[in-house]
């Protein structure tokens, strides 16, 4: 047992981000099970979770031993790991990390079925913009929940958003924090503000990198190299892909709302999810993805230009 004295962690989603939380939950040595819709998108999902393991065992492998983690490492966490198509499944775990799609009524439903079902310990919510304080109110305990918002990819990224509701015990707060250093992971505190401290900063960037590319300035592969020479892993555009071009909209959304027409989404990425290429999820957004990479600029955004 770690230092948050958490042992049974639940996750809910299986998507991109889901089934990252639930890689390192079991890699960091928790009891992990994962709550999705159905078998296809379990089945979809734990492949995610198994091609990644295995490039880390690559990794390892080709490194000798310096980097990723050993053929045994992986199944062990493999054997930490199980799927579950029922909620009530999840009533035995001391913390759930809810990683639903990025809408509040989907969120709030979720969380009254839980409250329901006689589930009373620690909620936390992955959302990337949506009032900590509102989605508590949903849940009925708003002193045992609040935002645990993971960076993209999951396996890769270090910080952890991690925001407090207006009712939020301390106690609450502690064991997350806690439990990002048993993840391995770095906590990054935030108020419960429209888009947080992460998105209302990065938010403009990538919006205005779209407007670089929809101007004709740049191709989206020129505009990523801008930033790999500021030392970013990843340029704008591949990241708002991995993290879902409708994700990027929503957010843009409420931070419009919050702060006014300065966070308004640009026109392509509007048109993008209009289409919906919405970037890794569905093979297509700024980029064409072939098995999680990037393999060619996207036709359509390649010919879209703002005169």
């Amino acid at each position: 047992m770690g230092k948050s004295g958490i042992e049974r962690i639940g996750v809910i989603g299986i998507g991109t981000m889901g089934s990252g939380i639930a890689q390192v939950c079991a890699q960091c040595g928790f009891d992990t099970v994962v709550y999705d819709i159905g078998e296809t998108v379990l089945d979809r999902g734990l492949g995610i979770i198994k091609k990644s393991l295995e490039r880390l065992v690559a990794s390892f492998d080709k490194s000798g031993g310096e980097k990723g983690i050993s053929a045994e490492a992986r199944d062990t966490a493999l054997s930490r790991l199980k799927t579950i198509l029922s909620l009530s499944d999840l009533l035995d775990r001391d913390l759930i990390i809810e990683a639903a799609v990025e809408k509040a009524d989907v969120k709030e439903e979720l969380y009254q079925r839980l409250a329901g079902l006689g589930y009373d310990r620690l909620l936390v919510s992955n959302t990337s913009s949506i009032s900590i304080t509102r989605l508590a109110a949903a849940y009925g305990k708003p002193e045992l929940f609040m935002g645990m918002h993971f960076m993209n990819p999951v396996a890769m990224q270090q910080g952890v958003e991690v925001i407090r509701g207006l009712l939020t015990s301390d106690e609450t707060y502690k064991t997350i924090v806690a439990l990002c250093h048993d993840l391995g992971k770095t906590e990054i505190p935030a108020e419960d503000k429209a888009g947080f401290g992460i998105n209302r900063m990065w938010i403009p960037f990538v919006n205005e990198a779209v407007r670089v590319v929809e101007e004709g300035v740049m191709a989206p592969d020129e505009a990523d190299k801008c930033t790999l020479c500021l030392g970013h892993r990843m340029g704008p555009l591949t990241t708002a892909d991995y993290v879902g071009l409708d994700v990027i909209l929503f957010i843009c959304d409420v931070l419009v709302a919050e702060f006014g027409s300065a966070y308004t989404a640009s026109p392509l990425l509007k048109r993008l999810v209009e289409a919906g290429q919405l970037g890794v999820k569905s093979g297509v957004g700024f980029y064409v993805w072939q098995d999680g990479k990037p393999v060619d600029v996207n036709p359509a955004v390649k010919r879209y230009r703002i005169k």
